[in-house]
């Protein structure tokens, strides 16, 4: 796989600078705006108090932080063999790692013209077969609903 196609951890200490503010952002325990402004110098990134509100609800503070933190690029000429492997990658971090599995779908929303990804990986078919037919879609435009 291409180097700019590889997952990486993100670093520790600004891991735990980013949770800290995020963490006050969401609870409103401080001045939001330069919480924003602060995560923004981090991050490299315009952030808004929304984003991070409840997001209790639906994931943890540590996956959070770990998405704010990492930008997937934008690859416009993704071989089947790199995505075969990005899918198979995806199924896999789906019960073990939700931020590698955020990232390689932020990775192909970016890079391909289809409007689901999800809908695509999460075929009970194998990841060539899959592969295939996102490739398929994205040649011909289709966009599925």
């Amino acid at each position: 796989m291409r180097k700019e196609l590889e997952y990486h951890e993100p670093d520790k200490t600004k891991l735990e600078s980013v949770k800290t503010l995020i963490d006050l952002v969401a609870n409103g325990e401080r001045d939001t705006e330069t919480a924003l402004n602060e995560l923004g110098k981090i991050t490299g990134k315009q952030h808004s108090q929304t984003e991070f509100a409840e997001y209790w609800g639906w994931t943890d503070l540590d996956t959070v932080a770990r998405q704010a933190l990492m930008e997937p690029p934008c690859v416009k000429d993704l071989t089947r063999d790199e995505l075969i492997e990005i899918i198979s990658m995806i199924q896999e971090a789906m019960t073990e790692n939700e931020s590698k599995m955020t990232y390689y779908m932020e990775l192909l929303h970016k890079s391909l013209p289809l409007a689901d990804v999800l809908e695509y990986v999460m075929r009970p078919d194998d990841s060539e077969k899959i592969a295939d037919e996102m490739l398929s879609a994205a040649r011909q435009g289709v966009i599925l609903l």
